[in-house]
């Protein structure tokens, strides 16, 4: 039977849809959709016709997008690159308006990735650095052999220092061998996700997930909060512009107009479209609400008594949690637990419902924080309590409110919305954060080891303050925590004075750009001259690689193979090797063997190729039995057949689609208490947390609009006057393509700032400025946009550090861990990276074995911070 073709018009009636998806079986409806190709799976761009060779690959970057690249080739050059999921006009209309195999269209990174390929500062050949660190003019290309030679010198130079140390006082960031050797040093806390992994462990349990972006479609209100998908997850816009066709309302909170707001939000009644809160106010906003619904008896008590613990004061349960205590493995289960007097979350709001004088009184309270009006805080509470059911949607590892200094807490009060008005397990609500995937995936099967031997756990320390840890050997845990912790996870004891030695740092496979994306720079400049040796694998001379004495070039991911799900896991991608590797660049995994090989570690492939080893993985792929049962026909595609496409999705209906946290019973989560947490026993018996509060709440934040409101001033003793944010940009991924000139062209980097801010400062558009405080200094152009808050700037993240060689500035900060700021000169950033203005600490849990629990754990602090913006040089 032929499906109702559908228009975009007629699909935003509900009984259209339902007329159309009734008229197939779910059966014959989701094979048709699997059965879909890539409308240009054969398709070719007519001047390229003669003896070009089409491949379909994964464009892999770090990004939540899912984008297929289309690569033509002709005697191994790659001639044009033009997105697999390019629809030809003719007959798209049902393509276009299937919700079924989403198109994976590729961005402008994308497309720009025949000039990054081809770019004429690729690294080409193995450096060393023959004069300071820094200077680019002093490296020397020499060959594999020297460049190999070196760097094994230097990790053998600490295997002796392991005699004494017992263990490597080597940074391990990435994925070199070296563990084998035994323990090194590696670095917890993440800045993208760190403040919301450590909320979700700990008030929802161990890897719970939010709902599908897909379920959008199942609610009644969709409220955006501090998210950009336009920017970080280009395959999400798709499902929300489904929903807004559908009449979902959807109202965006952020801090910025964003083409998320511009694209997408509609609004309700006396709730405008975009509220726009100043930085590090998202969880007053929160908090106002919560005590909005609760006065009003929006809330769900009969659901909040079943799932939730430490809402009601005194509440108590006996856990009937599945989980163990990560500290001593001893089960939940069993144990008694009583939230403490005057912890609850309705003592909190009781606390704050006094301290501003009743429901009108902390609306207003949010109003002076945050800058929103008090009545649109509360007609947005009424309409989420009241909406059943609502999603609150701020995506996954987005950056955004989550990076503020008090993220781990504005994740928390997300989720406590959720809890106490029943959204947080039914279909179409939602927790805040996202699963990573829209329904189901692919389990591949397990590829080779390359590890032939016993591996050893790292020493961990805190990567927002390694600065101080390379200076003084410790983070901001004291002494006895810094000893307790490598006693327990490595079983190693530093001793009466413990302290880790961090000599030597190696940049390996997989890992980021530690100057333009963690910890601030000005410090880690200083403290990088301690090292005895810096050695990183890169594409290009990023801010890493220029302050490297080794250099090694790694390959493209046009010039290797392999399968992955991305950071997303909506689909399973083919990444397929498109020509040879160019120049004497190498594969990461082949620079670790060749490093195995000297060092006689037992580490490598065996003579596996990347197609030997996908083949392997394909072989032992499973389709999860859940989608077996929705969709029994399903297979999936050859190894060949894959090789060709690239892609496959399980795609699930809205009405079918996955809720992680729907699958536990009440009681039965994976928490301490068996139950979603207001309040954490196990946070506040571990005792780590920086803001001491071990619930949901809200908490001040270590620098922001309070400081300003009180006239607070630095260390330099200037009482800064804006707020700055670090958002996500659609021409970078992190630090990648910064030095991509047609994207830099597309997008300049500047400073985007109100032109209320502007004309008290005298700068016109386009004005080189100053932007500046205690960490530092830069110097970059200025953008004046209605775009911006008044009184808030913003400087997009992943630029690359550039010093000035004529600018000085006077910095303060502590680089000797006494808590003191001491005076440093340092160069004006004349590159724009947003490290520059940020400070060093921890916030939130900054717990290591949070870590071990959830691989990103330690939150990040920049959004929000003090600055100003002049057009003269500062002191």
């Amino acid at each position: 039977m032929t499906a109702k073709r559908i228009t975009r018009r007629t699909f935003l009636g509900t009984t259209a849809v339902g007329a159309a998806t009734s008229s197939l079986s779910l059966n014959t409806w989701a094979q048709a959709i699997n059965n879909q190709k890539s409308p240009l799976i054969n398709g070719s761009i007519p001047a390229l016709e003669d003896d070009v060779k089409v491949v379909n690959t994964y464009h892999e970057i770090h990004c939540h997008g899912q984008c297929m690249l289309k690569a033509h080739v002709k005697d191994g050059k790659l001639l044009a690159l033009t997105s697999a999921g390019d629809i030809p006009s003719k007959d798209c209309l049902p393509s276009d308006e299937s919700i079924g195999k989403i198109q994976r269209r590729a961005c402008m990174k994308g497309y720009a990735e025949r000039k990054r390929l081809y770019a004429p500062d690729r690294l080409k050949y193995p450096l060393i650095q023959t004069i300071e660190r820094g200077n680019t003019a002093g490296f020397k290309r020499v060959s594999w052999d020297e460049a190999l030679d070196r760097a094994c010198e230097a990790i053998r130079k600490m295997q002796d220092r392991q005699k004494e140390l017992g263990y490597l006082p080597i940074w391990n960031n990435g994925c070199a061998p070296l563990n084998m050797l035994g323990p090194c040093l590696s670095a917890y806390g993440h800045h993208s996700a760190g403040n919301q992994n450590d909320c979700l462990y700990n008030a929802l349990g161990k890897g719970v997930k939010g709902h599908p972006a897909i379920d959008m479609l199942n609610s009644k209100l969709i409220i955006v909060w501090s998210a950009d998908p336009q920017t970080t997850s280009p395959h999400l816009p798709f499902i929300m512009t489904k929903a807004r066709e559908k009449g979902i309302p959807i109202v965006v909170i952020d801090t910025r107009y964003t083409g998320t707001v511009g694209a997408m939000a509609t609004g309700i009644p006396g709730v405008p479209a975009w509220i726009a809160p100043r930085p590090g106010t998202d969880s007053a906003i929160l908090a106002a609400m919560a005590n909005t619904i609760y006065r009003r008896n929006l809330h769900n008590p009969a659901y909040i008594k079943e799932y939730t613990f430490g809402f009601f004061p005194g509440d108590s349960v006996i856990s009937n949690s599945p989980a163990k205590s990560p500290i001593d493995g001893h089960p939940w289960k069993g144990q008694s637990f009583t939230v403490p007097q005057g912890q609850s979350f309705v003592e909190y709001l009781d606390e704050l419902n006094t301290a501003h004088g009743g429901e009108e009184g902390v609306l207003k309270w949010a109003e002076l924080l945050s800058g929103v009006p008090a009545k649109t805080i509360k007609n947005l509470a009424i309409a989420y309590g009241k909406t059943k059911p609502a999603c609150i949607y701020s995506a996954w590892t987005a950056g955004g409110a989550q990076r503020t200094g008090n993220g781990m807490y504005y994740t928390w009060l997300m989720l406590a919305l959720a809890a106490m008005t029943g959204n947080a397990t039914v279909r179409g609500g939602g927790i805040g954060s996202l699963s990573p995937n829209e329904g189901m995936s692919v389990k591949l099967g397990k590829a080779p080891g390359m590890a032939h031997g016993k591996t050893f756990k790292p020493l961990l320390f805190s990567t927002h303050v390694s600065s101080q840890v390379i200076m003084t050997g410790r983070d901001t845990r004291t002494p006895e925590q810094l000893r307790e912790d490598i006693k327990l996870l490595n079983g190693i004891d530093l001793g009466e004075d413990p302290r880790l030695h961090l000599e030597m740092f190696i940049k390996g496979a997989g890992s980021g750009d530690v100057f333009n994306q963690r910890a601030a720079i000005n410090p880690k400049l200083e403290a990088w001259n301690k090292l005895t040796s810096v050695i990183t694998y890169d594409r290009f001379m990023s801010t890493t690689a220029r302050y490297s004495d080794i250099i090694f070039p790694v390959v493209t991911h046009f010039e290797e193979s392999f399968i992955t799900g991305s950071r997303v896991k909506t689909d399973t991608n083919f990444v397929n090797q498109i020509l040879d590797p160019m120049y004497e660049c190498k594969t990461d995994w082949q620079i670790n063997e060749l490093i195995a090989q000297r060092l006689g570690i037992n580490w490598g492939r065996d003579g596996k190729s990347d197609v030997d080893v996908m083949k392997i993985q394909w072989a032992g792929a499973k389709v999860p039995e859940k989608y077996k049962e929705l969709n029994p026909e399903f297979k999936l595609p050859t190894f060949e057949e894959m090789q060709k496409e690239g892609n496959v999705q399980l795609f699930v209906k809205p009405e079918t689609s996955v809720i992680d946290a729907a699958r536990f019973a009440p009681g039965e989560f994976p928490t301490d208490t068996g139950k979603i947490n207001f309040y954490s026993p196990f946070l506040a018996e571990r005792g780590r947390l920086k803001q001491k509060a071990a619930r949901a709440q809200y908490v001040r934040p270590p620098e922001g609009i309070e400081d300003l409101l009180e006239g607070k001033k630095g260390a330099k003793g200037i009482a800064y006057s804006l707020q700055f944010t670090t958002p996500h940009m659609p021409n970078r991924s992190h630090s990648s393509f910064d030095n991509t000139t047609s994207l830099m062209d597309a997008f300049p980097h500047c400073v985007f700032i109100n032109p209320e801010d502007a004309q008290k400062r005298g700068i016109s558009d386009g004005d080189e400025v100053y932007v500046h405080n205690d960490a530092g200094c830069m110097k970059i152009p200025a953008q004046i946009t209605l775009r911006q808050l008044p009184g808030v700037v913003s400087i997009g993240e992943g630029a690359w550090y550039q010093p000035s060689p004529t600018e000085k500035y006077e910095a303060w900060f502590d680089l000797d861990g006494d808590g003191k700021p001491e005076k440093h000169i340092v160069a004006v950033d004349v590159g724009g990276a947003v490290n520059t203005l940020t400070t060093d600490r921890d916030i939130g849990a900054a717990d290591p074995v949070l870590h071990l629990q959830t691989n990103k754990s330690g939150g990040f602090a920049a959004g929000g911070n003090l600055c100003e913006v002049s057009k003269q040089k500062p002191a």
